[in-house]
């Protein structure tokens, strides 16, 4: 059996869902990427989550989306998927922009050195996570990257041992 931990950017497998026309069941995608059928067991899965800022004067859209984002966060953990959370910073008006790439490339590298899996796969397209990928290859731990096609990044894709392209997954799905 391959010991797996799954890292998942939830904004960008947010988007690739809605992209897809489909609900982002993170429930189901943990099943998908550490199916026991496939000889594979789940170590962790740690889902990260970028939360809009918490302002006196938020904008209504902002509660709107962390209230889902909370509720969705909750229902995670109850299914006993780990989650971290990073509050944005306001970038204009009604926009914030919450980056978690380094929070998930630190806890990556920091996860795999500590438990030793044999594979991580990284649930984005983003190239920032090239570099991680190839430090965590150097480690002898195969990387794969799940996205869809038309969202992963060239220099993340030829980073890791094994893209996972999610159509196959959101295929599979029933319709939202």
């Amino acid at each position: 059996m391959q010991r797996v931990m799954i890292f998942v950017d939830q904004a960008n497998f947010y988007h690739a869902a809605k992209l897809r026309g489909q609900y982002a069941d993170l429930i189901e995608l943990k099943k998908y990427l550490a199916n026991p059928d496939e000889g594979r067991v789940l170590i962790e899965m740690v889902v990260y989550f970028g939360f809009p800022p918490d302002v006196k004067d938020m904008p209504p859209k902002w509660k709107s989306v962390r209230d889902a984002m909370y509720a969705t966060k909750e229902k995670l953990e109850f299914s006993g998927i780990m989650t971290v959370v990073h509050y944005g910073k306001r970038t204009g008006e009604n926009d914030f922009s919450a980056n978690i790439d380094v929070l998930m490339a630190m806890d990556a590298l920091e996860f795999a050195i500590d438990v030793n899996p044999d594979v991580v796969v990284l649930v984005t397209g983003d190239q920032d996570f090239a570099y991680l990928a190839e430090k965590l290859r150097r480690k002898g731990i195969r990387v794969e990257a799940a996205n869809i096609e038309n969202q992963m990044a060239a220099n993340l894709k030829k980073s890791v041992n094994a893209f996972i392209d999610l159509d196959g997954f959101f295929n599979g799905l029933p319709m939202p």
